[in-house]
């Protein structure tokens, strides 16, 4: 999904399920001080939310993630002083990817360099896990109205080497590894497949916040503390001036969630 072409251009597919997988991204010791601050946060998280179809009042509802921890990092002087290194990197990505995305993509696609919103998360380990959903459902009618997440970006910050010795993307599988807490992929390569993509220590994953279908398999933490799994989402924003929002697929809609289970994340 995100590649270089014969001329070593950035290159990025805009199919609704492309997905681009990078590993290695930070370096070791980048990652290491990443996860040491995200630990350091721990306290002050609070219970993940997400939203779900409720069957009975025919509506989207609020409900908190089981086992699964979160809290968004806040820049100013405070935040900074907490988790500088989480701090710089989501300036950083948030600035220069949106940056050369935008000299290689549609106008649609078009990403803010200045707004984004994001995610610390950790799944405690007792076989948390996310619901199928697509991030943004439905997403926002104007530039200035509703969800405008167009672009999601996830670093896992799992220790280094966390999943080494195991089959390696596309070739994973939510049997390879009793920690559990893959990212499944739906419709992807082709409609009716699963692919499933492994925390790995340093792994960032990117696809289309309004429109990949996917989950979080339940995960497990058989030695404790360091086999939790820690996740930074980082959502960038459709551009105000040029970038859409796709409006939800209604046969996948139908197809995934039928009027049952309907979420965001």
């Amino acid at each position: 999904a995100l590649s270089k072409n014969a001329e070593g251009q950035l290159a990025l597919d805009v199919d609704p399920n492309a997905i681009a997988v990078v590993d290695n991204f930070l370096g070791e010791e980048l990652i290491t001080s990443m996860r040491n601050e995200a630990e350091s946060l721990m306290p002050s998280m609070i219970p993940s939310q997400s939203t779900r179809w409720d069957e009975e009042s025919q509506s989207v509802v609020a409900y908190e993630k089981v086992g699964v921890l979160s809290t968004q990092i806040e820049g100013g002087e405070a935040g900074y002083k907490a988790s500088p290194r989480l701090v710089e990197y989501i300036v950083t990505l948030t600035t220069h990817l949106s940056h050369k995305l935008n000299q290689i993509l549609p106008d649609v696609f078009h990403l803010s360099g200045e707004e984004q919103t994001n995610k610390l998360a950790v799944c405690l380990g007792d076989g948390s896990y996310y619901d199928k959903h697509i991030d943004n459902l439905g997403g926002g009618d104007t530039a200035d109205a509703g969800d405008r997440r167009k672009l999601t970006a996830l670093l896992y910050i799992q220790p280094p080497g966390s999943h080494d010795g195991q089959p390696q993307y596309p070739n994973e599988s939510v049997e390879d590894d009793p920690r559990g807490g893959y990212f499944r992929a739906y419709d992807v390569p082709e409609e009716g497949d699963v692919t499933c993509i492994a925390p790995r220590g340093d792994r960032l994953i990117m696809f289309w916040s309004d429109a990949l279908v996917h989950d979080v398999s339940p995960s497990f933490a058989p030695n404790g503390d360091a086999d939790r799994r820690w996740a930074l989402t980082i959502w960038f924003i459709a551009d105000k001036k040029s970038g859409v929002v796709r409006p939800t697929d209604v046969e996948i809609e139908e197809r995934h969630f039928g009027s049952a289970s309907i979420g965001k994340g």
